[in-house]
C-alpha cells in the first residue's frame, strides 16, 4: 500500500508539511480504453481557462518566509492549498486561536495568491469515541496519515444545523452550538472571507479573502476519515450549508479523493445518499467543487475526472473538477533512494517533468479546470519529524531499510519538491544545493504560463495494428483565441517510436518539457518525430508496466480550418 499522506513535517523549526497522495497498489481492470474522440465544431468554444496551483507554497504550520514565497511565485501559481486544522484551532471547546493562520492568510494575501483552504481534523475533545492518546499532546506523529482522534466523526454531527431547529439555511438564523463541526465551518468562514473579520481587521479591499473551502482531505481513506461514507456525507452537507450561511458565495470543494482502489465510487455512493434529502438540488448537492488526486500512473488523472465526470452527468450535473493534488517523488536526488531505480512509487527527476506534462494533459482532457502539484518542498515526505542524514548510496541502510545509526528513522526519503528543502529544515536538510528548482519546477512554470484557453479536440492511441490501444499517445487541443492546435505526443512503452503527424500549416513550433524548442517543417504535409522509449516501470503492482510514458513532444501550429483528427494516423515502430 502506497503510503503516501498527511504528516506535520515542518521545513523549518516552526514550519509545518502535511497532505500526500493516494494510496492503493492495485490497478484497474484495464486501461484500454476507446480514445478517439471527434473534434469539436470551429463555431463551438469551450475553451477552459486552468487554474494553477501548488500545494505548501505556505501553511499555518509551516509559515514560508520571503525566500520561500518568491521561489513559489516564480513559477507563476495562483493557489495556495494547505490545511486549516481545526484541533490546532480550537485548543479547548469553544475556544479558538486563529494566530498562525491568520498569519499565514495574511501571507498568501500579500503575495497575490489564492487560498484553496481544508477544513479538517476533529480536536480529541470532540471524538465520537473516548481516544485512546495524549490530550495534551495533540500533535499528529504518524507521517502517514491524521491518527486518532483526528480522523474521527465529531460529535454533533447529526444535531441539526441551524438554532431553529432544522437544516434549512435562512436569513438571520444562527448555528446551532451542539453542532460544533457546524460552528467551526460557520467561524472560519466568518473569519476568512471578504468582508470577514481578518479583512476587515487589515482594511483590505472587496473581493480579498478565501473564497474555496475544502471539506475534509481523501476522505474515502480511513486514515484521514474513520467514519462511515454516509457520516462524510453528512459533514460534507454540515459544511456546505454552514459556509454558505457565513458567506453565500463560498464555493464548497467535496474533500480530495484519493482515489482508492478498494472504493472508486465514494464520490457516486455520496451523491447517491443525497437522492433522498428533499434540499439535496436546491443546495446543488452540497458542493460546488469536486476535487480529487493522482500520483505516479499518469494516464489516471483522465481516468479518475471522467468516472466522477460520469457520476456527475447520471444526476445531470456538471460541476467543476479540480485535480488539486498530482505528482510523483523523484528517487535519483536527495533524499531519495539514489540506489535504487526501480523505487517503488517513484520516479527519475526528468520522469518527474515528463509525468507533469502527461497528468496534466490527461486531466484537461478529461475536463479539469484546475492543476495543483505536489508540492513546493520536500518538506518531511512521508517519514517521521526530524528524519535526516547526509547524501549516501545505500551504505547508511540496515536490512530494513532504517538508518543503521538510527533505526527510528528510515535510510531514505520523497524528493516531491518543485524545490530542494532548505538547509534549516528540520527533515532532509543536507543536500549539496538547499532550495534550488528541480526540473519539474521548470515544467511547471512552462505549463502554468503558456497551457491555457485550451478546449479537448482529439486523442489517438495510434502506432501498432489496433487504433485504439497503440504504442503512442497523441492527445489534441484547440485554443479559439490563437486559432491553434496543441498536440502532446510521446511513447507509451519502452521502445522509440516514429510518429508521422499530418501538418495543418506550413510550419510549427515542437517543445519539450523544459520549454525549449525549434521551428520545425513539415515533409509531404507530415511531420516526422522521434518520440524516445518510456523508462519508468516503478508501478509495484505491475512491474512491467510504464506508469510514466516517455518524454513528451509538444507540437504547436495553426489549424485555420478547424480540421479535427488525422483520418489516418500513421506510426512506425
Amino acid at each position: 500500500m502506497l503510503l503516501l499522506a498527511l504528516a506535520l513535517s515542518p521545513l523549518r523549526p516552526a514550519a509545518g508539511r502535511i497532505i500526500g497522495p493516494p494510496s492503493s497498489l492495485e490497478e484497474p481492470a484495464n486501461d484500454t480504453v476507446t480514445v478517439y474522440f471527434p473534434f469539436i465544431p470551429a463555431e463551438q468554444d469551450n475553451a477552459v481557462e486552468l487554474q494553477y496551483g501548488i500545494v505548501f507554497i505556505s501553511s499555518a504550520e509551516g509559515l514560508a518566509d520571503e525566500q520561500q514565497y518568491q521561489n513559489a511565485l516564480s513559477l507563476d501559481p495562483a493557489w495556495n492549498r494547505w490545511p486549516l486544522y481545526w484541533f490546532y484551532v480550537e485548543t479547548s471547546p469553544g475556544v479558538f486561536n486563529w494566530t498562525t493562520q491568520d498569519a499565514a492568510i495574511q501571507g498568501d494575501i500579500a503575495h497575490n495568491l489564492r487560498t484553496n483552504a481544508i477544513l479538517l481534523g476533529t480536536p480529541a475533545f470532540y471524538a465520537t469515541e473516548a481516544p485512546e492518546v495524549d490530550l495534551d499532546d495533540p500533535l499528529p506523529r504518524s507521517p502517514i496519515s491524521l491518527p486518532t482522534p483526528q480522523t474521527a466523526t465529531p460529535v454533533g454531527l447529526y444535531d441539526p444545523i441551524f438554532d431553529d431547529g432544522t437544516d434549512v439555511p435562512g436569513l438571520g438564523k444562527g448555528i446551532n452550538s451542539n453542532n460544533v463541526w457546524a460552528r467551526f465551518v460557520f467561524t472560519a468562514v466568518n473569519r476568512y472571507k471578504p468582508g470577514g473579520v481578518l479583512a476587515q481587521a487589515n482594511g483590505w479591499p472587496a473581493g480579498q479573502g478565501i473564497t474555496h473551502w475544502e471539506m475534509w482531505n481523501e476522505p474515502d481513506l480511513s486514515w484521514f476519515w474513520d467514519g462511515t461514507l454516509a457520516d462524510y456525507a453528512r459533514l460534507l452537507k454540515v459544511g456546505y450549508l454552514a459556509a454558505r450561511q457565513a458567506d453565500p458565495n463560498a464555493q464548497v470543494l467535496f474533500g480530495g479523493l484519493a482515489n482508492n482502489f478498494n472504493y472508486l465510487n465514494y464520490y457516486a455512493d455520496v451523491l447517491a445518499v443525497y437522492s433522498s434529502d428533499p434540499i439535496a438540488v436546491p443546495y446543488n448537492y452540497f458542493h460546488d467543487i469536486l476535487a480529487t488526486h493522482n500520483y505516479l500512473y499518469a494516464w489516471r488523472s483522465w481516468f479518475h475526472i471522467d468516472r466522477v465526470r460520469s457520476a456527475q452527468q447520471a444526476l445531470g450535473l456538471a460541476k467543476p473538477i479540480w485535480l488539486n493534488e498530482t505528482g510523483v517523488p523523484a528517487w535519483d536526488d536527495y533524499p531519495g533512494p539514489v540506489w535504487e531505480p526501480t523505487s517503488p512509487l517513484r520516479a527519475s527527476m526528468s520522469e518527474q517533468a515528463n509525468f507533469l506534462v502527461q497528468s496534466t494533459f490527461y486531466a484537461t482532457y478529461a475536463g479539469a479546470e484546475a492543476i495543483f502539484y505536489f508540492q513546493l518542498y520536500d518538506g518531511c515526505g512521508n517519514q517521521p519529524v526530524g528524519t535526516d542524514f547526509p547524501p549516501h548510496n545505500g551504505e547508511l541502510c540496515d536490512e530494513n531499510g532504517r538508518l543503521i545509526y538510527d533505526p527510528q528513522y528510515p535510510c531514505a526519503g520523497d524528493a516531491y519538491g518543485l524545490f530542494r528543502n532548505p538547509s534549516d529544515a528540520v527533515c532532509f536538510s543536507q543536500h549539496p544545493q538547499p532550495e534550488t528548482p528541480r526540473p519539474v519546477a521548470t515544467t511547471y512554470q512552462f505549463l502554468a504560463t503558456t497551457f491555457n484557453g485550451v478546449e479537448p479536440y482529439w486523442w489517438l492511441r495510434t502506432g501498432g495494428s489496433d487504433p485504439n490501444n497503440g504504442t503512442q499517445e497523441w492527445i489534441a487541443f484547440y485554443r479559439p483565441a490563437t486559432r491553434q492546435r496543441i498536440v502532446g505526443l510521446w511513447a507509451r512503452h519502452g521502445n522509440d517510436e516514429t510518429a508521422v503527424l499530418p501538418a495543418t500549416a506550413g510550419s510549427a513550433l515542437l517543445l519539450h518539457p523544459d520549454g525549449t524548442g525549434q521551428t520545425i517543417v513539415p515533409s509531404d504535409g507530415h511531420y516526422t518525430l522521434l518520440l524516445p522509449g518510456a523508462t519508468n516501470q516503478n508501478a509495484p503492482w505491475d512491474p512491467t508496466l510504464f506508469p510514466i510514458g516517455g518524454s513528451p513532444l509538444i507540437l504547436v501550429e495553426y489549424d485555420y480550418n478547424h480540421i479535427g483528427p488525422p483520418p489516418q494516423a500513421s506510426a512506425e515502430d
